[in-house]
């Protein structure tokens, strides 16, 4: 069986986490609705606080095909976090390698803070979104070479974030998969490397109800952005089972 190892990039939400598991669980389920993910098992590690990876060597060895990043509640920019740090530095490695050494196969995916610790690797501002919370089902218009290879236009996509990428020059043969009116950097895709999405292609609508009314309930969302979101649900489709296929399609891309 090939390989993928889940970076598991924060801990367990408490009252949701009996129902749904952690954030490496939810993406395991999402890719697994993927016929592809037949072909491989999926490996843990809990990232946060102790930093816990597949070594260079590891991946280097072909040990692991592809290293999934989770979501996160932390902060992206904040260095104040040892393993945050230690994560940046991490990427950075992988990035040059899948770079400069073309015997390295492995793949990146990242969603949401996952995303935006693989533009900190490649030198972006990322920080707060001027234009505030992006929460619920929204549609993403696709873009780029993205477009191009997966056949996509338009998708809709659970979105979780007040931090973004910002703008800034991107490495030749990387592109931003899309935009939305609150943030033109949807995510990266980098043809047999790298592939990311600010949004969350493994939030169930329902789990992104439940979780946007526990954090209204605990003073953290208005009754505004509550309402919005469960509208949003009933209103818009949620892509995530049909980006599952496009993530297990990148992890089969062959090619330096």
């Amino acid at each position: 069986m090939r390989k993928i190892a889940i970076l598991v990039l924060d801990t367990p939400i408490p009252g949701l986490k009996e129902k749904y598991g952690d954030f490496g669980d939810q993406g395991i389920a999402m890719l697994r609705q993927s016929k592809i993910a037949e072909k491989y098992d999926f490996v843990k590690f809990t990232t946060v606080g102790e930093f816990e990876h597949p070594s260079l060597q590891e991946l280097k060895d072909g040990v692991y095909d592809a290293v999934y990043l989770s979501g996160s509640r932390s902060d992206s920019f904040d260095d104040s976090k040892p393993w945050i740090r230690e994560l940046v530095a991490y990427l950075r490695e992988i990035i040059q390698l899948q770079a400069c050494d073309k015997s390295f196969k492995v793949k990146l995916i990242g969603v949401c803070f996952g995303h935006q610790v693989i533009g900190r690797a490649l030198g972006l501002p990322v920080g707060r979104n001027s234009l505030g919370w992006e929460i619920g089902i929204n549609k993403v218009v696709a873009s780029g070479s993205f477009k191009e290879t997966f056949d996509t236009t338009d998708f809709y996509i659970v979105e979780m974030h007040r931090d973004i990428v910002k703008s800034g020059d991107l490495p030749q043969g990387w592109n931003l998969i899309g935009s939305t009116d609150k943030c033109s950097s949807q995510g990266f895709y980098w043809a047999n490397h790298v592939l990311s999405f600010q949004g969350h292609p493994e939030f169930s609508t329902q789990f992104t109800n439940d979780l946007v009314e526990k954090r209204y309930e605990d003073g953290g969302f208005s009754k505004e952005i509550y309402e919005d979101v469960i509208e949003r649900g009933k209103q818009f489709r949620n892509d995530g089972a049909n980006l599952s296929d496009v993530i297990m399609r990148f992890t089969e891309e062959e090619g330096k």
